[in-house]
């Protein structure tokens, strides 16, 4: 036996076997912790907002759906790029047809309204502060999630950052939705990806630094 065999025994002499789906168990605690984070976060800030608008139910719906799509694939994705060399091509398709099936419902609205309605579908009264509240109610869920990324094998230190941020924008945005009074169809288009993007930029450059071995 060689110096490097000898090495490499004692490397895994300390190995214990690891449960079947254990990974996909970790992450779902993971995904738990965020969503109830969030929740008390939404109800924390609600004594800070006070309801002053009338919301539609198709409006709640768009949103419910969309964070809810874009949460969805952030989590496969997560689940992913935890694995050495882990890719998410073909999971960049499904925020892509979601943000396109939105943007053409955007259009839709803004094409059956009048033009004097276009402040009010596009900036609303909450655009200056929506994304940030996004980012804000996503905190939980991004602490969360790199302590998961941090007990996996990421091998792409700034993607594996950048999906832990989309998934909590994602989980920030959907919980975020239970609450919002925007009616404006453009609103979430912008708004809510812009907020989503923004916790996966930010994610991006921690996970650059802190996730890499």
């Amino acid at each position: 036996m060689t110096k490097n065999d000898e090495f490499i025994e004692a490397l895994v002499s300390d190995l214990t076997p690891v449960r079947h789906h254990a990974l996909r168990v970790r992450l779902a605690l993971t995904i738990i912790v965020g969503v109830i984070g969030a929740a008390i976060a939404l109800l924390i800030s609600l004594s800070f907002r006070p309801h002053l608008h009338h919301v539609t139910v198709a409006a709640f719906w768009v949103k419910f759906l969309y964070t809810a799509v874009l949460m969805s694939a952030t989590i496969v994705a997560l689940e992913r790029v935890a694995r050495p060399e882990g890719s998410i091509g073909s999971m960049v398709r499904v925020p892509v047809v979601a943000f396109s099936i939105v943007a053409l419902l955007a259009i839709a609205q803004l094409g059956l309204s009048p033009a004097s309605s276009y402040p009010g579908l596009i900036i609303g009264y909450s655009a200056s502060f929506c994304p940030f509240l996004i980012v804000a109610f996503g905190i939980p869920a991004f602490c969360a999630n790199m302590w998961f990324l941090r007990r996996a094998a990421p091998t792409r230190p700034a993607l594996a950052g950048f999906v832990a941020g989309a998934c909590a924008g994602g989980v920030g945005g959907w919980v975020y939705s239970w609450a919002c009074v925007e009616n404006g169809i453009p609103f979430i288009a912008i708004w809510y990806t812009l907020g989503i993007l923004l916790s996966g930029l930010v994610g991006s450059l921690v996970g650059k630094f802190s996730l890499r071995w």
